[in-house]
């Protein structure tokens, strides 16, 4: 029996509204490069993101995304590469249980990711879970690349402690969505 993840939960519950806002920003071209959400833990945000990431790369795919429904269809190449963290244009941060903070090593990658090309010159994004565990050498790292991203670069951060992760006096342009329940 599989322990369900955020990124193995294939129906999206309570999120239809910020879904379908999502998707219509997207198609008008105005979905923000940076965005962040924040909530308390367990209202489901990695989980909405996961589901936002398989309807933008599965649209293309046999077995896309069901918009109305809200689900993943499992058998999607998007959904598979997902899971395994394998996705040629997906770059996933998040903290290791028995590490405090995320290390630089781990913005290094990231760094080194977005100096590449993406697979089929489509779309990159990256996913930072946590980004409150950055320490202030992997945040100031990190801060540089989200200043100018490239148009079809897109990073969606979590965050669990409102405002913990931006309260020094660097300001970034970003879209702030708070997830309450």
């Amino acid at each position: 029996m599989e322990i369900l993840t955020s990124k193995s939960q294939l129906n999206l519950f309570g999120y239809d509204k910020l879904f379908n806002s999502f998707i219509a920003l997207h198609k008008k071209n105005k979905l923000p490069n940076v965005m962040l959400l924040s909530g308390s833990k367990g209202l489901g945000k990695s989980t909405f993101i996961y589901h936002f990431i398989n309807y933008l790369f599965s649209k293309n795919e046999k077995n896309s995304y069901s918009i109305n429904d809200l689900i993943i269809n499992k058998e999607n190449l998007s959904y598979k590469l997902l899971h395994k963290n394998i996705h040629p244009n997906f770059f996933l941060i998040e903290n290791n249980n028995f590490e405090k903070d995320v290390k630089i090593e781990k913005v290094r990658s990231l760094l080194r990711f977005l100096s590449k090309s993406t697979y089929s010159k489509d779309l990159k994004i990256v996913m930072i879970d946590n980004i409150e565990n950055f320490n202030l050498n992997s945040a100031n790292a990190l801060l540089k690349s989200l200043e100018e991203p490239r148009n079809n670069t897109f990073f969606f951060i979590i965050n669990k402690k409102i405002f913990n992760f931006f309260s020094s006096s660097i300001s970034i342009y970003y879209s702030y969505i708070f997830i309450h329940n």
